[in-house]
């Protein structure tokens, strides 16, 4: 479960690009944001009973690409009874041109950690790719034409907002789990005006509606493996998402948000 909530926020962890395109309307803006994590709803049968937790996002530009910081503390309990506090880290960086990518996950239950992925990933000038995995098995595997990293997946779905796209689909590859392609399907709400006066500057930005539908291509079934709607905003700040298991849903609240600074590059 960890995984996945790893997985979903990687699909959005919004970064920038030099590569953007010159004509967005929307600037990019590095940023440290926490949320808080309960539980939605649950519905008939479902195992889990309740959820809270706390994520940490942050990110930060250098001159030659864009590095990303996620910290989960999440406990479930069980409608049978029990409990289950997980951890989890992820960091990746991520080139300006979207050619390359590298990864770190780690995951705990109970303070103990039980996983670890690390590798390094790339797309070549034909659009297909290859990843290397370094831990915990040394292996590599190819990626499809049209692969996208967590930062050009975002650019892309900004710019298809700001052009008044309503869907969005694309291959993703953000290295959360030993297969970490999905094929990711957005829809995009009309774009809304920010609020004048709202209490943080990177809030007061237009925003989208915006509903994700990630699919396991290994598993290959017709039906999502979880769902996602987000308030995203032109800067790519997200202040609100409802991740949806199947059985249970999440809130994700944002609490705290600032702006972090730009590098000073040549």
């Amino acid at each position: 479960m960890s995984h996945t909530v790893a997985r979903l926020a990687a699909a959005l962890a919004v970064v920038a690009a030099l590569a953007a395109p010159a004509a967005a309307a929307w600037e990019i803006a590095p940023h440290r944001a926490i949320y808080q994590l309960d539980m939605g709803s649950a519905r008939m049968g479902s195992q889990v009973s309740d959820v809270d937790g706390q994520m940490l996002f942050l990110w930060e530009e250098s001159c030659d690409g864009w590095t990303v910081e996620q910290r989960y503390r999440t406990r479930y309990l069980f409608a049978e009874g029990g409990e289950v506090d997980q951890w989890m880290t992820y960091a990746t960086w991520e080139s300006k041109d979207g050619r390359d990518f590298n990864f770190t996950v780690r995951n705990a239950t109970g303070g103990m950690t039980d996983e670890e992925i690390r590798g390094v990933a790339e797309i070549g000038g034909d659009g297909t790719g290859r990843v290397d995995y370094r831990i915990p098995e040394s292996h590599a595997e190819a990626l499809p034409s049209g692969t996208l990293f967590p930062t050009a997946h975002t650019l892309r779905l900004l710019q298809e907002a700001e052009d008044g796209g309503r869907f969005f689909v694309s291959y993703m590859f953000d290295g959360t789990e030993v297969d970490g392609l999905s094929e990711i399907s957005a829809v995009i709400g009309d774009r809304q005006p920010g609020p004048k006066e709202a209490e943080n500057a990177l809030l007061s930005r237009p925003f989208w509606p915006v509903q994700l539908a990630f699919f396991s291509l290994s598993e290959g079934g017709s039906e999502p493996d979880y769902e996602m709607s987000v308030t995203l905003y032109d800067n790519g700040v997200i202040d609100s998402m409802l991740i949806d298991y199947g059985d249970f849903t999440v809130r994700a609240t944002l609490a705290e948000l600032e702006a972090l600074d730009r590098p000073d590059c040549p």
